[in-house]
């Protein structure tokens, strides 16, 4: 049975009603690959396009919050590098147009761009219940394996809120520029206070952090000889797997020089 509802409230009551039977489809960029692979079958869609003000991007209490159908090309005009450029790397005009941010972590895919971007930002996720209400998890929080999440089967992905005051940067190591699967991506950011965040994608089960590197640059500051020792480190806290798209040393010494470029295009 196919729904369509029209507000969030009518979202979340067909989500708790169906729970493990729903399937939850707004830009369907990931959902109709699986179909088309008959991987999943289908006995409740809830489609949450037309869901009103879900798609939203505003500034709000010092935090940008993001609707959880923001898509990619929303996200791409955002004054957040990180958030931005991994945006506009991911697929080509017509899936950034489709796919959302919401997409993104229910999938929990370790090559997940928007997810390495978020982790590095220290990004606080909002899981909504039709009557339990909804709660806030830290995305360090989120991912709990390899495409398994904090997300219940009754809830939904209804917000995203990053902060609005921290520099970041993003780099991607693939193929093509775009219109392609991450060998290797990762993101930086560095609050106010200069707290550092490392984050990678294809190097784990899930997106991962590398907090041994960013405690030395927490702690011995921003010179080449910290940022190599981090980029050294870095390349420890991974753990890369070999597959048909690169070799796991190949990915490891990767995380490395992208450790490098973060790093000095963070500096103060």
């Amino acid at each position: 049975m196919f729904h369509q509802p029209r507000d969030c409230a009518e979202a979340l009551d067909l989500r708790a009603k169906y729970a493990m039977d729903a399937t939850v489809i707004n830009g369907g960029t990931d959902l109709l690959v699986a179909l088309n692979r008959d991987a999943i079958q289908i006995r409740h869609a809830i489609d949450l396009s037309r869901v009103g003000g879900f798609s939203t991007i505003e500034r709000e209490n010092g935090h940008w919050r993001l609707g959880g159908g923001a898509s990619f090309t929303g996200i791409g005009r955002m004054p957040v590098a990180a958030m931005a450029r991994a945006a506009m790397t991911i697929g080509g005009p017509a899936i950034r147009n489709r796919g959302t941010i919401a997409g993104n972590l229910g999938t929990a895919s370790p090559a997940g761009d928007g997810c390495v971007a978020l982790l590095a930002n220290d990004a606080v996720i909002e899981l909504t219940h039709a009557t339990r209400g909804g709660r806030q998890i830290p995305i360090g929080e989120y991912f709990t394996g390899f495409r398994k999440t904090a997300l219940l089967a009754d809830e939904l992905i209804t917000a995203v809120r990053v902060p609005a005051d921290w520099r970041t940067a993003w780099q991607k190591i693939g193929k093509r520029g775009s219109i392609n699967i991450s060998l290797v991506c990762g993101a930086g950011g560095v609050s106010p206070g200069g707290a550092v965040r490392l984050a990678y994608g294809c190097v784990a089960p899930t997106v991962v952090r590398a907090k041994s590197a960013e405690a030395i640059i927490e702690r011995d500051g921003w010179s080449d000889g910290a940022i190599e020792a981090a980029a050294q480190a870095a390349m420890k806290d991974v753990a890369p797997i070999d597959d048909h798209r690169a070799s796991a040393t190949y990915r490891r010494s990767m995380v490395g020089v992208i450790t490098r470029r973060l790093l000095k295009e963070l500096r103060p």
